[in-house]
Parts: structure tokens; sequence; C-alpha cells
């Protein structure tokens, strides 16, 4: 299954950040494959994993199929359907094997840290020896987008990898490339809306994970005055022309162009109130309203993709209507809730700050939408795993602590403990403090 999941995600990040030619062919065989393992796992295991959690993701499901034979474009929609159920269903068959391989969860975000590492490192380089690759020109000036098709793609994949790179436990050393490689990519998109999620995301895992939490808001309150102070020192050596070109002053108004394609929207909305236009063909509404360039990808793109509405609440309004909309908000809200309930022992903080950083970054731009990318397909990933962790949870007492001196446990330690189905191992992760280790 590990094998599996490796694969899906370097085919997708092949598909998106390569010129491999037609980008359907990979995300067939790699969503393909997710397919037939996940429905052949969970079809021999009879359904061990499900829990009342998943009724509400069955029901956004349900709303989707339901709304195919009204769509336009029938076979379109019930393609983007069944992909977003072979991602499901292999993320549930995952997390089934996982009871027999616990460490299977941890190694599979290892995989997602070292792919993004590289993606990011990669952007980076070009952007010395080819910079006119890895820029997008747009009505504000050119913006980093990396080997991304798209400047908004490259903030997803930045921004995930910073999480994953604070929360995910390995050795410093591979973190810290990670870090270096994350930080600059993120500032380079010049990305207002991942900037706000990445930082907002942190601060909440530092409340709720981080091991000094009663000293952490202190912490970033005075970070927050330091910045501050070096903002108005710098400045003052800043021209107006540069600190427009960094911030990007100029559509702070408009959002650029976000309010008024919004508007548009929401006015087509209500010729499609209850079940949509259907499954991530929402966008068709701005194409057909003559709507053009803020949702599509440059022409030198390696990877064209769909027009969106930068805002993933609105695009749920016209891809499933009224009703799968508010199932889409509670499938989020449910995540969230499941990591806050069940996550007691502190040992997904990294899947946390993926879930938090993607639902509030959907607020700028269309990042949870459908199954069609990486960050998409992780964003449903963790989704599951939060609905799943009833299923996952063990009532047995808990194992025998870590050294809660030491900030991670040692990789020789973690390999030689003995785990059982029935005693799930502790993920220690950096920073963070499980609340079994106060007992």
């Amino acid at each position: 299954m590990l094998i599996a999941f490796a694969l899906l995600i370097v085919a997708l990040l092949a598909k998106d950040a390569t010129p491999l030619g037609d980008r359907f062919v990979l995300r067939a065989l790699s969503e393909g494959t997710a397919l037939v393992v996940g429905g052949g796992w969970l079809a021999l295991s009879g359904g061990r994993i499900f829990n009342r959690w998943h009724l509400v993701l069955g029901l956004y499901f349900a709303a989707l199929v339901f709304a195919i034979p009204q769509v336009a474009s029938p076979w379109f929609v019930s393609l983007q359907v069944l992909a977003l159920a072979a991602i499901l269903l292999f993320a549930l068959a995952f997390l089934d094997a996982a009871k027999l391989d616990v460490r299977q969860p941890l190694l599979v975000a290892r995989t997602m840290l070292i792919a993004l590492t590289v993606v990011c490192l990669v952007s980076l380089l070009l952007r010395v020896w080819y910079p006119a690759f890895t820029f997008e020109q747009t009505f504000e000036g050119p913006r980093f987008r990396g080997v991304f098709s798209k400047p908004a793609m490259m903030g997803a994949a930045s921004g995930l990898l910073l999480g994953l790179c604070l929360f995910v436990p390995w050795h410093w050393s591979i973190r810290a490339v990670g870090i270096a490689a994350s930080l600059p990519c993120l500032f380079l998109t010049g990305s207002r809306t991942f900037w706000v999620a990445a930082v907002v995301s942190m601060g909440a895992m530092g409340i709720r994970y981080v091991r000094w939490s009663r000293t952490f808001v202190p912490m970033v309150a005075a970070l927050i005055v330091a910045v501050l102070c070096l903002g108005i020192v710098v400045g003052t050596q800043v021209t107006s022309e540069q600190r427009a070109k960094i911030f990007r002053q100029g559509s702070l108004e408009n959002l650029s162009g976000r309010t008024a394609m919004w508007t548009q929207a929401l006015e087509r909305y209500w010729e499609h109130p209850w079940l949509g236009y259907g499954f991530t063909a929402g966008g068709v509404v701005l194409s057909e309203s003559g709507w053009r360039g803020t949702g599509s990808a440059s022409s030198n793109s390696p990877s064209q993709g769909a027009v969106t509405l930068h805002n993933g609440y609105v695009q749920a309004l016209l891809d499933s209507g009224g009703i799968g909309a508010a199932l889409y908000v509670a499938v989020i809200v449910s995540a969230l809730l499941c990591f806050l309930r069940y996550d007691g022992a502190k040992q997904y903080a990294a899947e946390f700050y993926c879930l938090l950083f993607l639902a509030i970054a959907n607020l700028g731009e269309t990042v949870i939408f459908g199954a069609a990318v990486l960050h998409g397909v992780w964003f449903w990933y963790v989704t599951v795993l939060a609905l799943t962790l009833p299923s996952l949870a063990s009532p047995v007492s808990s194992p025998v602590q870590a050294d809660s001196l030491n900030r991670e446990t040692p990789l020789e330690v973690e390999t030689e403990r003995v785990s059982s189905p029935a005693t799930p191992e502790p993920r220690r992760f950096p920073l963070v403090q499980s609340r079994e280790a106060w007992r």
C-alpha cells in the first residue's frame, strides 16, 4: 500500500511539474491503480474501517452523484467523480492496512516531504538558471510558479512542505533542507492567501501541539512586535514602488479581480441552486459568461489547468449547489473536529496542519477542488484520516513513553519498538509533547 501511495504522489507531481505530454495519462494510470487497489482491499477486508463519521463524507459523495444527470457534460463530471471515489477508497484501504503496520501514515508523510522538497529545490535552481520558465506574467506583473503551471500550486506545495518539515519526525538536517526550500518559494509566489494560511496554521498548531504551549503565545506576541519594528525600519528604506510590487497593494481593493468573479458566479448559482453544475464544472459558468485569464494557466505551462473561482467554497456552490456545498463544509468541519477530539495522543500534528492550511487557503484559492492535483489528493487523504481516527483509536493503555526531555525519539528506538494492531505506536513529533507523557 505504501508503494502504491508513493507512486500516486510521484505520478501527480510529474503530471503537474513536468512536460510529459497528455496530463490525463499519468492521472488515469495512478488513480486507476488507486481505485483497483483500494476497492479490492476494502472488498476483502469487509469494510472494518468504517464508522459513523464517514457518513457525512458519504452524503457529500452521494450529492455529487445525484447531480450528474442534470449537468451539461455528464461524461466529464462522471470521470471527475470516479477519480474522487478512487482517492477516497484508496485512502480508506491504506488506513485499514495501517492497522497491521502503524508506521505507514508516518512513512507516507515522509514521502510527501521528500517529494515536495525536491520540487521546491528544483524550482529555486531553475529560477537561477532559467528564470523565464519559473515566472508567470499576470496583469500584476511576474509571479513565481516554479515548475508548476500556476503560482497558486507553488504556494500550496511550499506551504504544505513548511508544515510537514515542522511537524513530521525525522532527522533535523532533512527537515532543515525542506524549510530552507519552502520559505523562499512561499515568499516568491507573492500569494497573500498562502502566507496567511501558513501563519495561522502554525499558530494553531503551536497552541495545540507545541510542548511549551504556556510560553508559546508570549513568544508569538514578541515575534509579531519584532516583525512590526523591523517592517517600520525597512519601510523607511524601501520605495513605495518596491512595497507595492512585493505586497501587490494595487490588488487589495478588488482582491485581484476576485470580487467581480464571485459576484458573477453567485448570480449564476441561482440557475442551479440545489445540485449545481456538476463536480469541478462550475468554472464553465465563467467561460460561458466571457470570463478569461484569472483562472487559466499560462500558455507555456507544462500543465493547463481548469478555470476556477479562486475560492473553494464559492466553487462548491456552483459545482454541487447548496446541498453539496453545505455537505462540503460539513466534511471539512467534521475532519477538524475529529483531529481535536480523537488525537489525544497528539500523533497527527502534521496532518492537522495540512488540513487547516488548505481549509484556510481555500478562501482565496480553489485548492480543495476535485482529485486532479497533488495538494487536492493530499487534502482528501488527511480528511479521511481524520474521520477514521475513531476506528484507529485504541482503549488500551499507552506503551512505554520516550524520555520527555528528548525533542525527538531516535529512529532506531522507533524501529525496535514492538507494535500490534491493538497498541498503535506513538509518533514523536519535533516540538510536540504527547498528553500521555504528563500522566
